[in-house]
């Protein structure tokens, strides 16, 4: 088997050599532990018969929530470290054979009114 990232990679580190730039292969991401707040899963087929809290209406397979009290923001960073979550769970799911995108669900609750992420998207 090729190993074109590594190609690549090589590639680059020698292009970008005696420049200002160090390029790294291989890279550990996980250097800590990263904690998505809360995962919904869909377990089993069925109905749900007592109703939801505003927003849950649409529960996926995989349901992603994070989670921000009084003293935290929600702001574009939390919203792109979900995203990020997203990637890594559904890689961990089955590497081999990503979940369908469809099956997924995120979302993002705030205690207080998200100010920042509101004067961010405007």
């Amino acid at each position: 088997m090729t190993h074109w990232h590594r190609i690549l990679g090589l590639l680059l580190k020698d292009l970008l050599l005696n420049t200002p730039f160090e390029v790294e292969l291989e890279k550990e991401l996980s250097n800590h532990k990263q904690f998505l707040d809360i995962v919904i899963i869909r377990k089993k087929p069925g109905i749900l018969t007592e109703p939801l809290p505003d927003g849950f209406d649409n529960l996926g397979a995989h349901s992603l929530i994070t989670y921000k009290s009084m003293r935290e923001t929600l702001d574009d960073w939390t919203l792109k470290e979900l995203i990020g979550h997203y990637v890594n769970y559904r890689k961990q799911l089955n590497p081999k054979q990503l979940v369908a995108e469809d099956q997924f669900r995120l979302y993002a609750i705030s205690t207080r009114f998200p100010e920042k992420l509101s004067q961010q998207i405007t």
